[in-house]
């Protein structure tokens, strides 16, 4: 059972970080649910200028950053690249409920060439440890979503789940959401 579970975390990419666990269960063909379980670490601080700070230089388009007056926020931004007879795209979108906290984001993956896999993958896995923090078990991140292996994964009250859409093969959907903890006011 170790041996096969050790097998499962090498062909999906993932390394649980020292003094964590991680509880694989399989939930679908080529999908995996891993709970890693270790103490809490706080998200890094995400705000206008962490939305103004994912766009792509050389793209025409920027990020948007809106605010509610009821303190909830979002940040989306769609970067699209150029390649022959296919647009691969990244939808970004990420949400709060309180200043500099996020609680959900979904990024879109639009794959076209083995290429896009590997950037847009690249460019996803950094949007998610800019979000989560280090303490990410996802050992290789960006080579499991260029893959299109569907998981879930649970880890520091961070729920990271990455499935395909609509049967179609090169479009995905990478969801985190994360468990807030609302202060009761005094």
């Amino acid at each position: 059972m170790l041996i096969s579970s050790i097998f499962s975390l090498f062909l999906v990419g993932i390394s649980a970080q020292p003094g964590m666990s991680a509880d694989i269960r399989r939930v679908a063909a080529a999908a995996d649910y891993i709970q890693i379980q270790a103490g809490p670490e706080p998200s890094p601080h995400f705000g206008a200028s962490q939305c103004r700070s994912i766009a792509d230089l050389s793209a025409s388009s920027r990020p948007v950053f809106n605010t509610a007056e009821n303190g909830e926020w979002e940040c989306s931004y769609q970067l699209e690249y150029s390649e022959t007879g296919h647009t691969p795209s990244l939808f970004i979108q990420i949400r709060g409920i309180e200043p500099g906290v996020w609680s959900s984001f979904r990024i879109k993956l639009n794959f076209g060439s083995l290429l896009s896999r590997q950037v847009l993958g690249a460019r996803a896995a950094n949007l998610v440890n800019l979000l989560v923090g280090t303490n990410n078990p996802l050992g290789n991140l960006e080579a499991v979503l260029a893959t299109g292996r569907e998981l879930e994964i649970t880890f520091d009250d961070v729920t990271l789940k990455y499935q395909q859409e609509r049967l179609d093969p090169n479009r995905f959907n990478l969801f985190g959401s994360k468990k807030l903890s609302r202060q009761k006011p005094e």
